[in-house]
């Protein structure tokens, strides 16, 4: 069984380390081959680091045309083409193949042989539960360490990170908020990676560049105490939010109406710290307690690589 996965770019996306992941897992879990596609010139750059990354793992392909497309896949003889995108019906369907679109967003417009969302809660939101779902995988490893030292961080700081899309941490009152409780809490940190610089300029707001490399990532994720989410969309998944939750880090999120995808928050349930307003927030960054005692872990189970491949399976391959 050969999959062709597809993705537009790659970038340091969410959607590229779930397609990643899945297409590891794919050769590692269910034993088939996994080869990957990817557009020349697509919608975002591609990072040199991640193109690194996939080209390490996998034979990658890059295409201009939809023909050049379909002749990939009847050179390599492939038996499903995988595409993880908005859901919308882009016209990216390859013929006498099995076409498994993966839609991301709040949209229905079924098309190809299966059409499955992300989540449970888009399903069941946008379907009633009608369509099938297959969520991302929430794994990384374990790695010694983290950045404090290397950052100039105490170890007695609270630490409150974020890492994600570029443009994705955008509730403006939030924004506001960290520049003055950094001010006023010279013990408060706050880490930003691959995040768009919104004008900190206080030793204890801290911008990092966009990270492909996993033991960096989970040094980032082990440096701090809490993760700070702040996405006026919400999120359809939030694979960033599982993969602080399963190194047992809270994470505080808005659930305020203008919310419009909660898939987070419903997975978070009692393990989520909450906030609907500046005055919300400014109390819980200010007042934090430390408590690594605690069961803060509300993905590792039912988003294991063993798990989510069983339902790919089901879903994709068998269905």
């Amino acid at each position: 069984m050969k999959i062709l996965f597809h993705t537009n770019q790659l970038s340091l996306r969410g959607t590229e380390v779930a397609l990643f992941d899945y297409a590891h897992y794919n050769e590692e879990i269910l034993h088939n081959e996994s080869i990957i596609a990817v557009k020349r010139a697509g919608p975002h750059p591609h990072h040199p680091l991640v193109v690194e990354k996939f080209h390490q793992r996998f034979r990658v392909f890059y295409y201009d045309t939809l023909p050049q497309l379909q002749q990939l896949a009847e050179d390599e003889k492939v038996d499903i083409f995988y595409a993880l995108k908005s859901g919308e019906n882009d016209g990216l369907l390859l013929p006498g193949v099995k076409n498994c679109v993966h839609a991301v967003f709040m949209h229905y417009d079924p098309h190809g042989e299966v059409y499955a969302y992300i989540s449970k809660w888009l399903s069941q939101t946008i379907t009633g539960g009608i369509m099938p779902y297959v969520p991302h995988i929430v794994h990384l490893p374990n790695v010694a360490g983290d950045l404090r030292q290397e950052l100039n961080i105490p170890e007695s700081a609270t630490v409150f990170g974020r890492y994600g899309g570029w443009e994705t941490f955008d509730i403006p009152f939030v924004k506001d908020l960290v520049a003055t409780v950094a001010a006023k809490n010279p013990d408060i940190y706050f880490l930003f990676m691959n995040t768009e610089n919104f004008g900190g300029k206080l030793n204890n707001i801290i911008f990092l560049d966009g990270a492909a490399n996993l033991d960096y990532k989970i040094k980032f994720i082990k440096t701090c105490d809490a993760m700070l989410h702040a996405r006026c969309q919400g999120e359809s998944f939030g694979l960033t939010c599982g993969e602080f939750s399963i190194f047992n880090k809270p994470v505080i999120t808005c659930n305020a109406d203008f919310i419009r995808e909660r898939c987070h928050i419903n997975i978070l349930g009692s393990k989520g710290i909450y906030y609907a307003n500046y005055e919300q927030l400014e109390n819980i960054l200010s007042n934090f307690t430390k408590e690594p005692q605690k069961n803060w872990d509300a993905y590792s189970q039912q988003y294991s690589p063993a798990a989510v491949m069983a339902k790919f399976k089901a879903v994709f391959i068998d269905g």
